[in-house]
């Protein structure tokens, strides 16, 4: 939702008096009126509009990471990020984000590669609002995982490490080695426990060096 409203202000700001519409879609989704499938592409419809070409969905997806990426990392994540690239980890982002603009985060955080929820795409290849397949998410992110593990950790050898900051992921974590509930607080170190999840503050930077 930030990279809508950032982008529907910054292209186009009289867009911001389609915010009600929006509160109302979101109201509508907390409601369980819909599921994420319908409300994902109908705010991308409504602050992006019907189509997006490839080079507008770049330079938006580069500027937003450009500013988002070095204040929303917390440190013991940067910390985690480059040790297992030194401990020789390939770097997977799984997330539920759209692919058009989840590719220049992953990229500027250095990941090798990722998986992010589908869109289509028309007969000249813009980006539509509409999914293609499940959004990334729950179950549907779990087996995008193991699809990509399937083609490039296919010898059964591989120790996975995986980090999440919510219990939806639970079906991701299964498929680890290693699973790290992120958090701060008792609340998600109960919660880690309660799974048999590791737990891991990314505000405290002396923890994840200690570890």
């Amino acid at each position: 939702t930030l990279f809508l409203l950032w982008a529907a202000w910054r292209e186009a700001p009289w867009r911001v008096l389609l915010l009600p519409a929006l509160a109302a879609l979101m109201i509508g989704y907390a409601l369980r009126l819909y599921g994420r499938d319908r409300f994902k592409p109908a705010a991308i419809r409504l602050m992006l509009g019907a189509t997006i070409s490839p080079a507008r969905a770049g330079t938006l997806a580069s500027d937003f990471a450009a500013w988002r990426v070095p204040r929303d990392v917390p440190p013991g994540a940067a910390k985690c990020i480059a040790r297992d690239r030194a401990e020789g980890y390939r770097l997977l982002m799984a997330t539920a984000a759209p692919e058009f603009y989840a590719h220049a985060i992953a990229k500027a955080l250095g990941f090798d590669s990722i998986v992010a929820s589908r869109h289509q795409r028309d007969a000249v290849g813009n980006w539509l609002p509409l999914l293609d397949g499940e959004n990334c998410y729950g179950e549907e992110k779990a087996r995008r995982v193991a699809e990509w593990l399937a083609t490039n950790a296919d010898d059964g050898a591989a120790h996975i490490r995986a980090y999440s900051d919510h219990v939806s992921d639970a079906p991701t974590f299964a498929l680890a080695s290693e699973a790290w509930l992120v958090g701060r607080g008792d609340k998600f170190v109960r919660l880690a426990a309660k799974h048999g999840w590791k737990s891991a503050d990314f505000e405290n930077v002396a923890a994840i060096e200690a570890r």
